[in-house]
């Protein structure tokens, strides 16, 4: 069976169990991630045939269990990302560890993903990996059009909140896990740069992008005791409920710290920077995660390309 056979299964597909669907909440999950994962966790189940409503409700906690796990590894709600299968086993495996229903939740994952998804490949299935799909950088294009937006919200706090997300993510390589976390003290300016000290999970000190570092030093200049983005939460979802608070005009980009995150990846890439430096600048283990960036850059003459191969100095 093709993926446009098993698209098939899913058109026409009504509201699964009417207005109940919408009244679901999920227990054990604070306010703040359930506004973010709420669109995701519904506009899934919405997608789906009605086969009753007991089963609606296990797919609907399913989801929204791995959509939690998802904010929480600093990945963009996206169905064909969560709905790989190696992230639907990494979150059984490392999501759920110890949870005696994580045969439940490969299971209903299993049977829903391959009618959520075009491209992921299900069939046949892959050996699990330990690489992790990255976010689609934003072009230059669309990183104007979010700047511009920026100075376009509605109240102080939101113009705020978008300039540090923007510059911290683009200039710095922070999604979700760190972005809203930077304070005055971890903003220095020394003769090597304007660098940004960041904590848990990989602790390590970052040099801004210079096109980034006099809205960062501003910024910081500006946040007396509390975050660059603003006010003084610690919530670990504290990036998406900000992003989900953004104005965005119809047809325009809206703002992703994961993209944002990839963006500057994409640019380290496209300029030549060592990986070990880029590894450790970004927080990461190794450089398989790079992969999914490289059809992203650019391409270099066949003349030049053959000089670096060659190891010839210019």
């Amino acid at each position: 069976m093709n993926n446009g056979t098993r698209r098939a299964r899913v058109t026409g597909a009504i509201p699964a169990c009417g207005d109940r669907v919408a009244g679901f909440r999920l227990r054990g999950v604070n306010e703040e991630t359930w506004r973010a994962i709420q669109p995701f966790v519904l506009s899934c189940v919405r997608q789906l045939p009605c086969v009753g409503w007991p089963s609606t409700t296990r797919t609907l906690r399913v989801l929204s269990r791995l959509a939690a796990w998802a904010l929480g590894e600093g990945m963009a709600l996206d169905a064909e990302l969560l709905l790989d299968p190696d992230t639907v086993e990494r979150f059984v495996t490392q999501g759920l560890t110890g949870d005696p229903s994580r045969a439940t939740y490969r299971s209903v994952l299993r049977r829903i993903g391959p009618l959520l998804t075009k491209r992921a490949p299900w069939e046949p299935r892959p050996l699990p990996t330990a690489r992790r799909q990255v976010a689609p950088p934003y072009t230059t294009s669309e990183i104007e059009t979010l700047i511009a937006d920026a100075g376009r919200q509605s109240t102080n706090l939101r113009i705020r909140a978008c300039r540090a997300l923007l510059a911290l993510g683009a200039g710095a390589g922070l999604d979700g896990r760190w972005v809203t976390r930077v304070k005055v003290e971890h903003v220095a300016v020394s003769k090597a740069g304007v660098l940004v000290q960041v904590g848990e999970p990989a602790p390590r000190v970052v040099p801004v992008l210079v096109h980034w570092e006099a809205e960062i030093v501003e910024l910081a200049s500006s946040a007396g005791d509390q975050f660059l983005v603003g006010g003084y939460s610690l919530s670990r979802n504290r990036a998406s409920t900000l992003t989900s608070s953004l104005e965005a005009p119809p047809g325009h980009p809206r703002l992703s710290a994961a993209r944002l995150r990839s963006t500057w990846l994409l640019w380290h890439l496209t300029s030549g920077t060592r990986l070990p430096e880029l590894a450790a600048a970004a927080g990461l283990q190794g450089v398989t995660v790079l992969s999914d960036l490289l059809s992203a850059v650019p391409p270099v003459a066949e003349g030049e390309a053959r000089r670096m191969l060659r190891g010839a100095v210019r």
